[in-house]
């Protein structure tokens, strides 16, 4: 990871009770670059079978060039925002780390990564009118972030969120996954 300062901004939405999000935004073209060549690279490994109706790369991308940066950059905001949060330290591991490329009209189903710690969305790009994460219980009225180039958007694993349908030109590329916990075997 640079050494770059990066700005993490909390927000905490309506939500029955409160919803916070963590939101950054990177300047990383080059990693953005290896990832989209990455997630061109395999294709649909999914088959329309998950959450996602779009294509999908494998679960477990760490490994992969651009995503290893990413990987570790999204490591290290996750112990900032849980101390930020919670005021408690964690060990945090990559539960999953995905790619995804939308066309125009695809969607995500609405669902949840409960038991995982965070989950959070990365926009590589933002083609104008694509849709961002939505939070169905915030409802219509401002349940959908604006997406734009670079943001990464953490959110509590338990809430549910979505992709509604909208037209747009070119692909979306993002990149999802969740933080769990590394225990340790002999704790308690």
């Amino acid at each position: 990871m640079n050494n770059s300062i990066i700005e993490i901004k909390r927000k905490d939405l309506p939500f029955k009770s409160f919803l916070t999000t963590f939101e950054c935004i990177l300047k990383e073209p080059e990693m953005d670059e290896q990832i989209k060549k990455v997630i061109d690279k395999y294709g649909d490994r999914q088959k329309y079978k998950t959450n996602i109706k779009a294509q999908m790369t494998e679960w477990r991308m760490w490994h992969e060039p651009g995503f290893k940066k990413l990987a570790d950059i999204i490591l290290d905001i996750s112990k900032k925002i849980s101390l930020a949060k919670y005021n408690i330290e964690i060990n945090p591991n990559l539960k999953n780390l995905w790619g995804v490329k939308y066309k125009s009209e695809e969607i995500a189903l609405s669902h949840n990564h409960w038991p995982s710690i965070w989950s959070f969305v990365y926009y590589i790009n933002a083609p104008k009118g694509a849709p961002g994460l939505f939070f169905p219980e915030i409802g219509e009225q401002g349940g959908e972030r604006n997406i734009e180039p670079g943001l990464l958007l953490f959110f509590e694993g338990h809430i549910k969120h979505a992709v509604r349908s909208a037209k747009f030109k070119d692909y979306r590329y993002v990149v999802s996954g969740n933080i769990k916990e590394a225990y340790k075997l002999n704790e308690v």
